[in-house]
């Protein structure tokens, strides 16, 4: 019987994972659903795990199947090389000009956490630099190849002058068909203010890539931004960042500290991100690790205030109400005032890049709220 789509790019996300339920059923796509299924593998960034899946024998492709997925794979692998290139170009200038940087996901977890990076496929660069350099390193960034930079464009002006700095999570550039997402923090809204931004640059690590060794978070930091990716992100989120979570949790060459962990967590009032985080990838991809995390967060409970926070990053107005409720994690009334002047008053500037008249963005945001 064919297996239907949702469940066969879910059985693929799995692909390698020890199910507790015993043997899962092979993947049967028919002709008629073949289109839809391919383009949901890539939505959600699995199709390295199609050769896993037909491997296992979890999945059987018809020989015009095999094909189109080699070709839609090498597509991506040719672009996440490019994206490689670009990250050590960037982190290469950072260097030069003596900004501490750390890379992130995708690029990162391809090449060190998955046993071959083309089974983690990925469509950016990812680079966090911190607070206090953000700006000068957007600037460099842009700049002219000359000037030391890259020439890559910004994508969109500030919100209000000063706000990156205070208040924003990254910047987009654009170097050709390349993006390049500098981060000040993880996440918009109340939880990625609640970041503490010096546990991203503590306990530093390295990875290679392309040949050179560049730097990235420690262990502790990088589940947690596989958490916050998880739930905090995309909703519904991608599977690739439900696989991510579960992969770290079971890896023996990667492993989480739980104690290390929450610790963080606690700091960054982050608890109920991580169980939702890890009891959704476990449910979801019917994965079992064996790890202390599981248990505790099998047994969490999240307050109603933490889980009226969450709800904030879910829903067709996610990217506005997750912002307006980084009201309860702005410090202080006037920087509280500060941030509510921002969103609701954005520059001219910026309401003309994104296409909006004054008062526009306000009514839009209300519009998607509306059931």
């Amino acid at each position: 019987m064919t297996t239907r789509t949702s469940d066969a790019v879910a059985a693929v996300a799995s692909a390698g994972l020890v199910a507790p339920g015993g043997p899962v059923s092979p993947v049967i796509v028919s002709e008629a659903s073949w289109t839809r299924f391919l383009m949901a593998c890539e939505e959600h960034r699995v199709l390295g795990l199609l050769p896993v899946a037909e491997r296992l024998g979890l999945i059987d492709f018809a020989e015009y199947q095999r094909s189109a997925v080699e070709l839609r794979l090498r597509h991506w692998l040719s672009h996440d090389l490019a994206v490689e290139r670009m990250a050590q170009a960037v982190v290469g200038a950072l260097e030069v000009a003596g900004i501490e940087y750390r890379l992130l996901k995708g690029v990162v977890l391809a090449n060190s956490l998955y046993p071959d990076p083309s089974m983690r496929v990925f469509s950016d660069v990812d680079v966090l630099v911190r607070s206090s350099e953000f700006t000068r390193a957007a600037n460099l960034i842009a700049a002219s190849p000359e000037a030391g930079g890259l020439g890559a464009l910004r994508a969109l002006p500030e919100l209000r002058p000063g706000f990156d700095d205070r208040f924003g999570r990254e910047v987009l550039l654009r170097s050709g068909s390349i993006e390049i997402d500098l981060h000040r923090t993880l996440v918009d809204g109340p939880y990625g203010l609640r970041v503490n931004l010096q546990d991203l640059f503590d306990a530093p690590r390295t990875v290679t890539l392309g040949g050179q060794e560049v730097l990235t978070v420690g262990r502790s930091a990088q589940f947690l931004h596989a958490c916050f990716s998880a739930v905090l992100g995309e909703w519904p989120p991608r599977l690739m960042v439900l696989r991510d979570v579960v992969e770290l949790l079971g890896s023996d060459r990667h492993a989480v500290d739980a104690a290390e962990v929450l610790q963080m967590a606690g700091r960054w009032r982050a608890q109920p991100v991580v169980a939702l985080a890890v009891n959704l990838a476990l449910d979801t991809l019917r994965a079992g690790p064996r790890h202390d995390l599981v248990g505790w967060a099998r047994g969490f409970a999240a307050g109603p205030v933490e889980r009226l926070l969450l709800r904030t990053y879910r829903g067709r107005a996610r990217g506005y109400t997750s912002q307006l409720a980084s009201l309860a994690a702005v410090p202080g009334l006037a920087q509280k005032a500060s941030f509510l002047h921002a969103i609701t008053r954005p520059s001219p500037e910026y309401l003309r890049a994104r296409g909006f008249r004054r008062g526009e963005r306000v009514r839009r945001a209300l519009g998607l709220v509306k059931p």
